[in-house]
């Protein structure tokens, strides 16, 4: 998929993981974790994106149902873990598909 396609691909899921300004300014403990699961799940829907861009073949670790249940409040302690072992889970995914990919090296002048 080209890059464009990409970010077509994922647009809606990255609008749901902005942190509002009410998340970001918030100084609750729910705030805070609310804020920690949506940058967990950008960095994991991130290594997604590599994934799509080098057309590798893989399962997303969360279903539609997961990933709305994660986001809805209150939350706590074991949706972050959850949110957490996403992210891992997908880190591994790309580390796993990246050693096949040909990376050109840059021309110097």
């Amino acid at each position: 998929m080209t890059k464009e396609e990409v970010k077509k691909k994922w647009a809606s899921t990255r609008k749901l993981l902005e942190v509002t300004d009410s998340e970001y300014n918030g100084v609750t403990q729910e705030a805070a974790n609310l804020r920690f699961i949506k940058t967990k799940l950008q960095i994991a829907v991130y290594y997604l994106q590599m994934l799509d861009e080098h057309n590798c073949e893989y399962q997303v670790p969360w279903n539609k149902e997961q990933f709305k249940w994660l986001l809805r409040k209150p939350v706590g302690d074991k949706k972050k873990q959850q949110a957490k072992e996403w992210c891992h889970q997908c880190c591994l995914i790309r580390d796993k598909a990246c050693t096949n990919w040909n990376y050109k090296e840059a021309k110097t002048a």
